[in-house]
């Protein structure tokens, strides 16, 4: 018996069925990049190692499939699209700012395969770069909204924070400035543990167990309070409380201000979006420098994030370019396919028609018939074998197609053919031209 050889663990294959859902949320996420007028850019599938991990910081090496090439080069598979742009733009200065770029592509990560967490999957980003402006942030979010609407999905919330507002808490809270990074990385797993886990975690990083309180009850929060997403903590209440809290603190300030600005220009640009503060958000990554957000959706009792991003003002420049405003946002597609599906708001390409020959002598007709339809701009199958109508139909509903066109000597004596559709069974009798009619408009 033959060897059976598997997938590599974490990938997956897409059956043509599955890939006409995928190509369908592809198509829908590119189509609402370019009507805000961004351009695609593409970059390479590997980097130099130092490329990836000059953003994520040398333990991303265990995350990351590093290898070494037949000239001894380090190089690793991308784990997401930032790092290579943050290249390509320290790369290219004579391009015009503020870029528009967007990029729907594979990454990888070297992670424990879970459910709908894979080590090979898609992500879908849009970025401006050149920019300090807060209208950014502003034109993703209407960006996001817009994306959502076009898959139906309209239960939707976007969460913002601001890595100023929490690097002024951090400040103010006395966790000493060494260990910002682990105390963000402990809030961001708020998410995944009660309060009580999250403490402990902190106290694995050995930050001091008061300072951390104190960071937490700045944002409304206490050891016996998981709800960071209380009423309590209501916008205009809880930024009128940071500019208090941050009187004597300037960059904490601007980052209020900065909040204050997209909260309401979304709002009076009519976005039905619900957009709320969340003082936990913090988005691990040590790259973003502003606003971070969220992209979140109502499945059942759960609550599910799809797509997130944030401002990040330092990367073009650590990658040996001009320091200049960069913010981004990143789709899950693995995420946004899997929700659509259980949702019944996906339905997949159209299928082709196909067009087949009754009979080796109709064949060639058949074949100037398929040419004539795709230059129409129909998809047409080309049924291979002049075979009986019950063997086209035969195959055709085994492969899911649903109208075909039958041609045998009568339709190629009188160029009139039989169009077929297979889910309801009824026939018409057709000219080319009413073929392509009736085809761009079904039966």
């Amino acid at each position: 018996m033959a060897k059976k050889f598997e997938t590599p663990k974490g990938t997956r294959d897409f059956a043509p069925e599955e890939m006409r859902l995928r190509t369908t949320v592809f198509d829908k996420i590119r189509k609402t990049f370019e009507h805000f007028g961004f351009d695609e850019l593409d970059t390479p599938a590997f980097e130099y190692l130092e490329v990836l991990t000059l953003k994520a910081g040398p333990q991303a090496e265990s995350e990351i499939y590093a290898f070494d090439d037949k000239s001894g080069r380090r190089l690793g598979l991308r784990f997401d699209l930032t790092s290579s742009t943050g290249r390509f733009a320290a790369n290219h200065p004579e391009l015009k700012r503020p870029i528009y770029r967007y990029q729907i592509g594979k990454v990888w990560r070297y992670d424990r395969p879970a459910a709908g967490r894979y080590r090979e999957f898609y992500q879908a980003d849009a970025d401006i770069i050149g920019s300090y402006s807060m209208n950014c942030e502003v034109e993703l979010m209407l960006l996001a909204e817009s994306a959502m609407q076009s898959f139906g999905l309209v239960d939707n919330a976007f969460i913002i924070n601001h890595r100023k507002i929490l690097d002024a808490q951090i400040r103010l809270s006395g966790i000493p400035l060494e260990k910002k990074g682990l105390a963000l990385r402990a809030l961001d797993k708020l998410d995944k543990l009660d309060m009580a886990g999250v403490l402990e975690e902190a106290k694995k990083y050995e930050i001091p167990e008061d300072a951390f309180k104190n960071f937490l009850d700045m944002m409304g929060l206490d050891d016996k309070n998981n709800d960071h997403a209380k009423e309590a903590a209501e916008e205009a209440i809880y930024l009128q409380r940071l500019e208090t809290l941050f009187k004597d603190d300037e960059v904490g300030l601007s980052g209020v201000k900065e909040l204050t600005y997209i909260l309401s220009n979304v709002s009076r640009l009519g976005s039905t979006m619900k957009l709320k503060i969340d003082p936990t958000l913090a988005r691990g990554l040590d790259y973003y420098t502003g606003p971070i957000f969220e992209a979140k959706t109502k499945f059942g009792d759960a609550v599910l994030s799809f797509a997130g991003g944030g401002r990040y003002d330092d990367l073009i420049g650590l990658y040996g370019g001009q320091p200049q405003g960069a913010v981004g946002f990143s789709f899950g597609v693995e995420r946004l396919v899997e929700l659509l599906r259980q949702q019944s708001k996906l339905e997949g390409l159209p299928k082709p028609t196909m067009v087949a020959a009754i009979g080796e002598a109709s064949f060639p007709a058949a074949q100037r018939v398929a040419r004539h339809l795709r230059k129409a701009g129909l998809p047409i199958r080309m049924a291979l074998q002049g075979n009986s109508p019950s063997k086209h139909i035969q195959y055709a509903e085994a492969v899911g197609i649903d109208f075909i066109v039958f041609i045998g000597e009568e339709e190629e004596k009188n160029d009139i053919f039989t169009l077929k559709q297979l889910s309801t069974r009824l026939e018409k009798k057709l000219s080319l031209a009413g073929l392509v009619k009736t085809l761009k408009s079904p039966m």
